[in-house]
């Protein structure tokens, strides 16, 4: 059983992989160095096909997989070949850049290495993880749909479901609801997203920035506990991660296919997990704040995002309020906002952020690496980076002022406002390299200019 549910589930994960080479190539060519990147765009956008064909009814199982997926790549392919992109080989370079990349890759593996291991025989151990997500992935599996008195049955009936129906896609390739291996499906994700990471940003960032602040993203206190959780919170971190990466790299250059990639993460981060639509929202209100010199050009654009990551959520509501489950709007009003408990909401945010005990010292560079790059980087990626970290924030305090009910305290009994700070983490390892090698840049190039004139 054990061999036959890793063959099926890397099987899987190949097909994951293939869809999202293929949406790649149709969004920009063929890369080698964007695998990382192209398999989560293969998860977002299988879950939200698959969401929207079991929210019309469609029977879930072996057939609807393996339809959506050849859907999905047979389109891309297609897309690709129509907008005169060819398949070509990677391009291999030798010198410092590449010893330095190839040392991090190594460090990172070593460490995916030991994680693999501790996937591999990972109990089910998580409250949230039994009590409802994996519930809600069994009954995906068992029943081929979505089951309304499972579903009803459970806490927070009216959650997104891509994360069950990724779960009961597993189950199916695996034979059977091995909720054991399944983890080995969340240390994909994390192992996609890490190399995701880097070959965004390895164009733009040198090794030696890069790779320690990856790295440092795996041995977070937090993340070390975490990370192989069934839980929805991850996934969503990542592809609202990658998401947010390729905005800050498209305010630079404007190349569409990052914004096209972008809007998929975003799309599928909605359909993750509630806090979806409210992270997208983050991301997007960044760049639009970020991109102000050049609005005419860049705001249409994030508004048609923004368009889609709304509409793609529509399915699924309208199938949860069809069923009668209600959708978990809060609680408080509007005397519950101008009241004490939203200052101590708020200062929970902060201490959470800065507790060295979750997140070592990511939060203190990061936000010094935004004050550099204000001063003498990327003015926007500083916008971006600074107003993202800010709206991530509040939206973590939030959840305790929606629902006052809520206690302001960081145990994740009462209160989850570290697994919602988790992303801000995230977010700020991935960018504090960017931000600190376009200090760097103007750095060298007032060096070459010399000094300014005197009036």
């Amino acid at each position: 059983m054990t061999v036959r549910a890793l063959t099926g589930l890397a099987a899987l994960q190949a097909l994951y992989l293939v869809v999202g080479a293929c949406l790649l190539f149709a969004l920009r060519g063929w890369s080698l160095r964007l695998l990382g990147l192209a398999y989560l765009l293969g998860v977002a956008a299988l879950g939200i096909t698959w969401t929207i064909l079991l929210a019309a009814g469609v029977p879930f199982g072996p057939a609807t997989i393996v339809a959506a997926a050849v859907a999905l790549a047979g389109g891309g392919a297609a897309v690709g070949r129509r907008r005169g992109f060819r398949l070509a080989g990677p391009r291999l370079t030798v010198g410092r850049a590449a010893l330095g990349a190839a040392l991090g890759a190594a460090a990172a593996g070593v460490y995916l290495e030991g994680l693999f291991r501790a996937a591999r025989l990972l109990g089910l151990f998580s409250f949230d993880g039994w009590a409802f997500w994996v519930t809600r992935g069994k009954a995906v599996y068992y029943f081929h749909g979505f089951d309304e008195q499972v579903f009803r049955a459970v806490p927070h009936p009216s959650y997104p479901p891509v994360v069950p129906i990724l779960d009961a896609a597993a189950f199916t390739a695996m034979g059977g609801a091995d909720v054991v291996t399944l983890h080995v499906q969340y240390w994909f994700f994390t192992a996609a997203f890490v190399a995701g990471a880097a070959g965004l940003l390895s164009r733009h960032v040198p090794p030696w920035v890069l790779w320690p602040s990856l790295l440092l993203v795996l041995v977070l206190p937090r993340m070390r506990t975490h990370v192989l959780a069934e839980q929805a919170d991850i996934l969503l971190d990542y592809l609202v991660v990658l998401a947010a990466t390729l905005v800050a790299l498209w305010l630079v250059d404007r190349q569409q296919w990052r914004l096209g990639a972008a809007t998929v993460l975003l799309c599928g981060a909605v359909l993750v997990k509630r806090e979806g639509m409210v992270f997208a929202g983050c991301v997007l209100a960044a760049g639009l704040v970020a991109s102000a010199p050049v609005r005419r050009r860049a705001w249409p654009r994030l508004a048609l995002c923004g368009l889609a990551v709304v509409v793609v959520g529509l399915p699924w509501r309208i199938w949860y309020r069809a069923h009668g489950i209600e959708g978990e709007l809060g609680t408080g009003g509007l005397r519950d906002v101008f009241s004490r408990h939203t200052l101590d909401s708020l200062r929970l945010a902060l201490d959470v952020l800065w507790d060295s005990g979750l997140w070592s010292v990511v939060p203190a560079v990061g936000v010094a690496a935004v004050v550099l790059a204000a001063l003498w980087g990327s003015r926007a990626h500083a916008a971006f980076a600074g107003v993202l970290v800010l709206l991530l924030t509040l939206a973590g305090a939030s959840t305790s002022v929606v629902f006052p009910e809520i206690g302001v305290s960081a145990d994740e009994a009462v209160n989850p406002i570290v697994r919602l700070t988790a992303g801000t983490a995230i977010a700020l390892s991935c960018l504090t390299p960017l931000l600190l090698t376009g200090v760097w840049s103007g750095r060298a190039t007032r060096d070459r200019a010399g000094p300014s004139p005197v009036a």
